[in-house]
């Protein structure tokens, strides 16, 4: 398969996600080429904390690092704040979660994979709806301010105000009558009990296979989420729609956790690249938002009952949705320029010269 054409000169030495970086902070990946005007909010982004550490054992970082997911979210979902942050916050750790099964697929087993990944997925789809009324409200918000100059102030409060309406009943039934938030920590919990049972190195438990301290236990898992987001890019590229974009938005997702979790190997170069994940993902999660906001007009048309304000609505969002796939495609054909063996094999030389600087001094080379 040719490497994608990225329609730039890469320096040698350099991987090529990662060049012109600029800026101080973390994940101050470049972004020189793309009009940030049109491509959303773009905020820092923190040293993960879902990741490695050096001179400790895969299996043990790996194990700590979702534990600590469950904490924070069962703690979130159970302190009596707000419950719309806690409930995203929960969301995103088990999407972390899942990554990091994904990182060790082959390793752990396809059941075992099935049977955990199963169980994180449906929890995160009983909750979503409460997640997802509100993000339609600001998605409405996000687009009147997009278009200000060329909307009277009142454009769209109708639909705004029927959105927020709808946001908390729904809210309301699967808060109280579903009892979703305590059946998803109880699930939470439950799952955390596994984990931190996890067979580490030589102690394989009730079928589980133990992750050994090794490039080959996550390489394999790696490649596959670069190689399965890379095509799905190419599908978007070529075909264009809805369903295709929020495919490779999830690819996307999978990719930047799991670097998050390889940190460690190399700092000053993961940082970026996991950065640049991380604005791809925004920017195709706000494609997705404005796709899911048309695809629900359609479906409930009282939401927005004036014909005329309906074909406006209609109109910048996908004006603004050409905007975000431009730029997506753009940032995407930086991080996907490497074929997946080039970019495995990369990853594995990463890891050697991690291992030789924190094996200890009478060991090394």
């Amino acid at each position: 398969m040719p490497a994608l054409n990225t329609g730039r000169t890469i320096r040698p030495g350099v991987p090529c996600g990662l060049h012109g970086r600029r800026g101080s902070g973390r994940y101050a990946a470049d972004v020189t080429e793309i009009d940030i005007a049109t491509a959303g909010r773009f905020l820092p982004v923190p040293m993960p904390e879902f990741s490695l550490h050096a001179r400790q054992r895969l299996a043990d970082g790996l194990r700590d690092a979702a534990l600590q997911q469950f904490d924070q979210a069962i703690a979130g979902l159970t302190e009596g704040g707000d419950i719309d942050p806690a409930i995203h916050e929960a969301r995103k750790a088990m999407k972390r979660i899942r990554a990091m099964l994904r990182l060790v697929r082959p390793v752990i087993s396809h059941d075992v994979y099935r049977a955990e990944n199963g169980i994180l997925r449906d929890t995160a789809r009983m909750i979503a709806p409460i997640r997802d009324g509100r993000v339609m409200v600001d998605t409405v918000r996000d687009l009147r301010e997009r278009f200000a100059l060329q909307l009277r102030p009142t454009a769209l409060d109708g639909l705004e105000q029927a959105l927020a309406a709808r946001h908390q009943r729904t809210r309301a039934v699967l808060m109280h009558d579903h009892g979703a938030v305590r059946h998803t920590v109880y699930v939470l919990r439950s799952a955390r009990a596994r984990y931190a049972s996890w067979p580490v190195e030589d102690d394989a438990v009730n079928g589980r296979n133990a992750i050994s301290h090794r490039y080959e236990s996550v390489g394999e898992g790696l490649e596959a989420t670069y190689r399965r987001g890379r095509d799905e890019m190419r599908t978007a590229i070529d075909h264009p729609t809805a369903e295709h974009f929020h495919l490779w938005r999830k690819r996307a997702k999978y990719l930047r956790h799991q670097t998050e979790l390889l940190m460690p190997l190399w700092p000053e170069v993961l940082e970026g690249y996991a950065g640049t994940l991380h604005q791809l993902g925004e920017v195709l999660g706000a494609e997705h938002d404005l796709a899911e906001l048309l695809r629900l007009v359609v479906h409930v048309p009282d939401l927005a009952a004036d014909p005329i304000e309906r074909s406006l609505l209609v109109a910048l969002a996908q004006h603004r949705r050409r905007e975000f796939q431009t730029t997506a495609i753009t940032i995407g054909r930086r991080i996907y320029c490497e074929r997946p063996g080039d970019f495995t094999r990369r990853h594995q030389a990463y890891w050697e010269a991690w291992e030789t600087e924190t094996r200890p001094a009478e060991t090394a080379l």
